[in-house]
Order: structure tokens, then sequence, then C-alpha cells
């Protein structure tokens, strides 16, 4: 019987162990399951990824702007250079020219515009702080040459309509790095005959604060209708055009070529001159199907399209150049108006013309949803003209410098508005909410000149990023 009890407490006792212990093994397992358990815990999105919100990119106050402003022409006045904000405080504005390093401190007082004395070749100028919302500026020519070119601020892609490579016609490229790291760009070229893929104008470095000027000439000679491309692989590039041309009949004439609106089915072209010579309208299709153009007149009072008036067909990849007809010459000179082109496919536009044996470049305008502005030659004969895009909005006009109340400006659409400007006035500021179009020109015995409005940039916007669960 000792034997029995006794073996009842050896099993009683093992029990016992069993529920006082744990094995190692199994201690071992529980113990893996806990810290993948944690581990996935802090892996798991605090948000069902299906459930959380979009989140809308944030805005903040500009902090530093750069532009690129060409060199002079002889006879050029003063570059000038001006402010679309009355918000000054801290910060500075430096002047260095784009193809060195030496630079120098320029004061412009917020809300207006000023001359940069004794800046005749191309520089950068570069806002930090507080002088950096709504820079602006452009040059100009002389009194007997009213040529017009309008500082650049960096950017992925421009696009250059209407540049030339021939005898009578050459245009330079100045390619400018705003910041001390390298740059790239690419280069890409159309003509009358497709896209020019010989060319050696892709991988265009450029040095921290360097600058190159690309002859087109030279790059893709005997091409007198241009369209140019500018993209930037690495870095930020600035770039601005000359251009050259011998009028029939005439002596060789100089101005700046504008960049033009990205390619689109609906181009607007304003301030169209009243006198033109020698309309060239360049169109050019870099998409991989054909395209036919129709042109429209945004007159004062409605938009018609003339009688008579042949559609323009556009080729693939290439540019086509048509000289406008005399019956639309005649209807253009009756009154301010803007030249609408209606496309079956995305195009970008621009027209050249001779006034008073002056060349003129009209390029096809940007949409602006906001505030914009341009600097001002201050002389007599300059108009703005406005043309909005689909809805009707009121804008505010002002000039800085000059005692005068904002005049405001009711925009139909379908119509072009014009506003004369006071004949001394710097610059030219237009605060608007809803999209419209809109270019100075400036007609004188001597010729003319054409500046297209451009956005202020006063913000900088900040993407929201977060992670993305699969």
């Amino acid at each position: 019987m000792s034997g029995a009890r006794n073996q009842g407490r050896r099993v009683a006792e093992r029990h016992a162990t069993r529920r006082r212990g744990m094995s190692p093994v199994l201690a071992v397992a529980l113990g893996a399951i806990v810290v993948s358990g944690a581990a996935l815990a802090l892996q798991q999105p605090s948000d069902d990824p299906e459930q959380a919100p979009d989140l809308a990119p944030a805005s903040r106050p500009l902090t530093s702007l750069s532009m690129l402003c060409p060199g002079a022409v002889p006879g050029s006045p003063d570059l000038t250079v001006g402010h679309g904000t009355t918000d000054g405080g801290e910060g500075e504005l430096v002047s260095r020219v784009a193809a060195g390093e030496s630079s120098q401190k320029i004061n412009v007082p917020a809300g207006a515009a000023t001359t940069v004395p004794g800046a005749r070749e191309a520089v950068m100028i570069t806002g930090s702080g507080e002088q950096a919302p709504g820079l602006f500026g452009a040059r100009f020519g002389a009194d007997q040459h009213p040529a017009a070119g309008q500082c650049a601020t960096p950017a992925g892609e421009r696009w250059f309509v209407g540049a030339g490579a021939g005898g009578l016609h050459e245009s330079k490229i100045l390619l400018a790095n705003p910041d001390t790291g390298p740059a790239v760009a690419d280069l890409t070229l159309w003509s009358t005959t497709g896209e020019l893929i010989d060319v050696d104008s892709r991988g265009l470095t450029l040095t921290g604060h360097g600058s190159d000027v690309v002859d087109l000439a030279e790059l893709a000679p005997n091409r007198d209708a241009l369209a140019v491309r500018v993209t930037v692989s690495r870095g930020r590039v600035a770039a601005t055009v000359t251009d050259s041309y011998t009028p029939r009949g005439g002596d060789p004439v100089a101005d700046w070529l504008p960049s033009t609106a990205g390619p689109a089915t609906t181009q607007l072209i304003p301030a169209m001159p009243r006198s033109l010579g020698e309309p060239t309208l360049v169109l050019a299709n870099p998409g991989t199907d054909a395209g036919r153009v129709t042109l429209q007149v945004v007159g004062e009072e409605s938009t018609f399209t003339p009688r008579g008036l042949d559609d323009i067909d556009i080729p693939a990849g290439e540019v086509a150049v048509s000289e406008l007809p005399a019956s639309l010459v005649k209807l253009l000179a009756e009154e301010n108006t803007t030249l609408r082109i209606e496309s079956t496919q995305p195009v970008v536009a621009s027209l050249r013309a001779v006034v008073a044996d002056d060349l003129v470049h009209l390029p096809a305008g940007d949409v602006i949803d906001g505030d914009s502005a341009t600097a001002l030659p201050g002389r007599a004969g300059s108009v703005l003209t406005l043309t909005p895009t689909d809805t009707a909005s009121r804008v505010s006009i002002e000039f800085p410098g000059q005692d005068r109340k904002a005049t405001l400006v009711r925009l139909l659409p379908g119509t072009t508005t014009s506003v004369p400007i006071p004949a001394r006035a710097r610059a030219v500021v237009v605060r608007g909410t809803r999209g419209y179009v809109g270019a100075v020109r400036t007609v004188s015995a001597a010729g003319a000149s054409v500046l297209p409005l451009r956005e202020l940039a006063v913000e900088q916007v900040i993407p929201a990023v977060r992670p993305q669960w699969p």
C-alpha cells in the first residue's frame, strides 16, 4: 500500500509541476509570436489606405526667385525691374552677370518698378526673403528701335516658336543656371520637314552659375522657321532668345523672341498690331497625328471667323508657316483684336510681322488665373489688351509709380478689352481670379513691340507626401 501511495504522490507531483512552469520551446514560440505581432502593429498605417482622404498641397510665401534678363542691344536704356506685391520687408536683390561671377546688390521698392543702371550684359537677378515674391523685369530697345524682351524665370519646359537659322533670319538661345550645382537641358527642334533628330542638342550641361549660348545657325543651318522646346532634366535652367531678321528690301533688325504657351488645341495671340507687314503665322505640331487649324478674330464686340479664310493643315511632327491673307489683315486693322487659333491637335504658335520696317514677335499667351505683370518701355502709344478664356470676370489694373487709382475692368467671353497705358508708366499689374490672356502693344513711327503678361510668382506649393501602402 505504501507503494501505491508513493506512486499517487509522484503522479500528483508531476501534474503540479506542469501547472507551475512552461517548457522552454513553448516559451520561445510564444515570445516570437508576441514580437512579430508588435512589429506588425508598428508597421500598420494609422489610416486605412482606402479610407484616408486626399490631402491638398500646402502653399507658403515664396522665399527665393531668380530670373534671367537678356543683354542690351545698341541704344537700349537701363534694365527695368519691378515688384508686383506691396509687402516689402527683409531680404535682398542681387544682380549677377550670367556669364560670370561679378554681382551687385540692387534696390527695387515694393509695389514699384525702377531701372538697374549699368547692367548691359545678360544678368541673373535673384530675390531672397520678402524681396522674392512678385519679381518681374524686361529689357527694351532704343527709341528708333522699339524692341522688348522679358526676364525669364527657370522652368522645366519652355517653347520658342518662329526661331530661325537661315541667312536672313537667325536666332540664338541663352541658357543660364541660377544655382551652384550643375544643370542639364535638352533642346528639341522641329522644322517644316519634321523633327531634327540628328542635331547635337541633348544633354547640354551647365556648371554652377554657368551659361551657354546656342547659335541655331550652327546647330541646324539653313532653317528659316523652327520650333524649339527647352526641357530641363537636372537642376534649374532659364532661357531667353535673341532674334535677327532682314525684312524684304530693308536692313537687318534685332529683337527678342518671347516664349510661347505650351501645346494646346486653343491658342490666343493677343495685342495684334493694327498695321502689319509680312504677317507670318508659325505653327508647330509636336504630336504624332496630323492636325487642322481654323483662325478666328476676337474683336471688341464678338468672335468671328472671316469669310473665305482657308484652314491650315499641319502634318504630324512638323512646322507649318502661313502668311496671313490681306483680307484678314484688313479686319485686324479695324479694332484691337486677339487672334484665336482652334486646332484638332495640340499645337504651339507665334506670329512674326514687320511694323514700320521693325521686327515684332507675338507669342500665343499663357492662360493666367491670378495676378500678372510686365514692365513697360515708358513711352507713348502703349495699349493693354485682355481676352478671357471662357467666363466673364473682373480684373483690377494698376500702374505702379503712377498717382492714380486702380482701374476695374469687366472681361466678357468672346471679346477683347483694351486699356490705354499712361505714357510714363514703367509697369502694369493686372489682378484677376479667372482665366485670361493679355499683352501690352507699343507702336510708334519707328516700329512696334509686344510684351505678354506673365503670371506673378508669389507662393510656392508644398506637396502633401506620405507612404503609399499596398
